[in-house]
């Protein structure tokens, strides 16, 4: 038993320093990437900063818990996991806008600019922060209701409390459902609107700013892919897992996964990072 919790603390802590390489990397050099200085750049910034946190404590506080399987880190699981699902709610928020922004350029590219200036993005970013750790300050500070590890356990598991059911499928679960098709369908639309745009004759200038555009739409499109299949193995797919491995994949290594993939994502959808990165190496 002690060598499947080296085993399991061993897979989550180099996905974990991965992901999180990968966000820091977006945090340190995206100011310098011309084709993001603008406001998805400002979106794409605040995404890549929540999921560093995100994959921080990933990296060094629940992988050495289960490696090591030490009681005391355990007992404080309730604070990390206030933590980890205060910045998984950002970066859902986050999702969003950035979907409403890709898709605003795309169709509608006046409102975009009255809708996202530099200023009104900021205040968006603002928003959207306080909105994330409010709701989930409510949730599990101010209801009985926590997101904790028991002990020995490799998942982070709503504690049994009446409220923590409404907390966990209400204002969870449906909440971010609801993000996940609006999401969707901005993707698509997005999608089916630059393709519309490629059958038409346009100048050389044009294609080069409808390449730019397609680039970030198909990063928020694939943002979106992954925040949708995680959401639907953490809450659904895992209560069909026929041993304690499938259920820790389709949990805790897929959490892990979605938020340091978006910073990956970003990485390989942005020539100017690509470019940078060569450079560096």
């Amino acid at each position: 038993m002690s060598k499947d919790y080296r085993t399991a603390g061993a897979i989550l802590f180099p996905m974990a320093v991965v992901g999180l390489a990968c966000n820091v990397t977006v945090v340190v050099f995206l100011k310098s990437m011309p084709s993001l200085n603008n406001s998805f750049g400002s979106l794409t910034l605040s995404q890549a900063i929540v999921d560093s946190v995100h994959q921080s404590l990933f990296a060094f506080y629940f992988a050495p818990t289960i490696f090591f399987r030490n009681k005391d880190m355990y007992d404080v699981s309730d604070h990390f996991g206030y933590i980890v699902l205060t910045a998984y709610q950002i970066c859902c928020y986050s999702h969003l806008c950035i979907s409403i922004n890709r898709f605003l350029a795309v169709c509608a590219p006046i409102t975009y600019r009255n809708l996202f200036s530099k200023n009104a993005t900021r205040k968006i970013i603002v928003v959207y922060w306080i909105l994330g750790i409010g709701h989930m300050t409510f949730m599990l500070k101010f209801v009985d209701c926590a997101i904790y590890l028991p002990f020995g356990t490799w998942i982070f598991t709503f504690k049994v409390t009446p409220a923590c059911y409404y907390v966990m499928w209400y204002g969870d679960f449906l909440l971010n459902s609801i993000s996940v098709v609006i999401v969707a369908v901005l993707d698509v639309g997005s999608i089916a609107r630059l393709h519309c745009m490629s059958i038409k004759h346009i100048d050389s200038m044009s294609l080069q700013r409808r390449r730019a555009q397609k680039n970030l739409v198909y990063q928020a499109s694939l943002q979106g892919i992954l925040f949708i299949t995680e959401l639907l193995t953490y809450f659904l797919v895992s209560g069909h897992a026929r041993n304690k491995w499938e259920a820790f994949a389709l949990t805790s290594v897929s959490w892990c996964l979605v938020n340091g993939a978006d910073g990956l994502i970003v990485l390989v959808c942005n020539r100017d990072f690509r470019k940078q990165i060569k450079k560096m190496m």
